[in-house]
C-alpha cells in the first residue's frame, strides 16, 4: 500500500503543477456553472438532476484529458524504464495513479456542491437525493478514470490515448442510450452496460447494490486490462 500511494502522491503533484489540468478544471467549472444556472432559470426546481446529467456529459470528455498523459508520457519520455525498474509491480502503478488522477477528479467536483448550498438556501432539495447523486458521480468518475487509464496504456501519444478514451465513453453512453430501440428481451442487458441508467438512479435518490457492482465491476474490469496492458510493455 505505500508504493501505491507514493505513486498516488506523484500524480497528485504532477496533476497540481500541470497547466493541462487546471485549464480542464477551469472549463468544467465554467460550463458546468452555466448548465445549473441555465437549468435552473428554466426549471425553477430546487434540483440537480439536470445539472447532474450535464456534469456527467462534461466528464465524458473531461477525465480522458486528464489521463491522456498517466502511462503516455511516461512511454515517450522514456521515464517508464526508471518506473518499471523500482521495487513496484504493475498493480502498484496502476492503482497509484488511479488514485492520484481520482484525487483530482474528486477536486474538480468539489466546488461543484455550491450548487446544492445555493439551492438549500432558496428552496428545500432533498439532500438525501443531493446526497446520492454525487455519490453516483463519484462512481461513475472511478469508471471513466479506469477506462481513460486503459487508453493512456496503449500508446505513447497523448492525444490518441485522449481520443480512444473519448470514443469509449461515447460508445458506452450511446449504448445505454439505444437500449430502448432493442427488442424487449435484449432491452434490460444493454441498458445495463451504459452508464447513464446506473447514474439515473442515484440521482433520483436510489442506492441500490446492482448500480454500485455496476461502477465497481466496470472500474474493476479496465484497471485490469491496464495491468495487463503495462505487464505486456515489460516484456517487448
Amino acid at each position: 500500500m505505500r508504493n501505491v500511494l507514493a505513486v498516488a502522491r506523484r500524480e497528485i503533484n504532477a496533476a497540481f503543477l500541470s497547466l493541462l489540468a487546471w485549464t480542464v478544471l477551469t472549463i468544467f467549472l465554467f460550463f458546468s456553472g452555466f448548465c445549473f444556472w441555465y437549468i435552473a432559470s428554466r426549471t425553477h426546481e430546487a434540483s440537480l438532476v439536470g445539472t447532474v446529467n450535464s456534469i456527467s456529459f462534461l466528464f465524458l470528455v473531461a477525465t480522458p484529458v486528464l489521463t491522456m498523459p498517466l502511462l503516455s508520457e511516461e512511454y515517450r519520455s522514456g521515464t517508464i524504464e526508471t518506473l518499471m525498474t523500482a521495487p513496484l509491480t504493475e498493480c502498484q502503478v496502476i492503482l497509484g495513479k488511479f488514485i492520484g488522477v481520482l484525487a483530482f477528479y474528486g477536486f474538480m467536483l468539489a466546488p461543484t456542491l455550491v450548487y446544492a448550498i445555493i439551492l438549500r438556501a432558496l428552496g428545500n432539495p432533498d439532500v438525501g437525493v443531493i446526497f446520492s447523486s454525487y455519490l453516483g458521480l463519484v462512481a461513475m468518475g472511478c469508471e471513466f478514470i479506469a477506462l481513460g487509464l486503459f487508453c493512456s496504456t496503449l500508446t505513447q501519444h497523448q492525444i490518441i490515448a485522449a481520443i480512444l478514451g473519448i470514443v469509449g465513453l461515447l460508445v458506452l453512453w450511446i449504448i445505454g442510450l439505444i437500449a430502448d430501440f432493442m427488442p424487449a428481451g435484449l432491452r434490460a442487458a444493454i441498458a445495463y452496460v451504459g452508464p447513464m441508467q446506473h447514474l439515473d438512479a442515484f440521482s433520483a435518490g436510489r442506492v441500490a447494490f446492482r448500480d454500485l457492482f455496476y461502477f465497481f465491476s466496470m472500474t474493476a474490469f479496465w484497471l485490469f486490462l491496464s495491468v495487463r496492458a503495462l505487464e505486456s510493455r515489460r516484456w517487448r
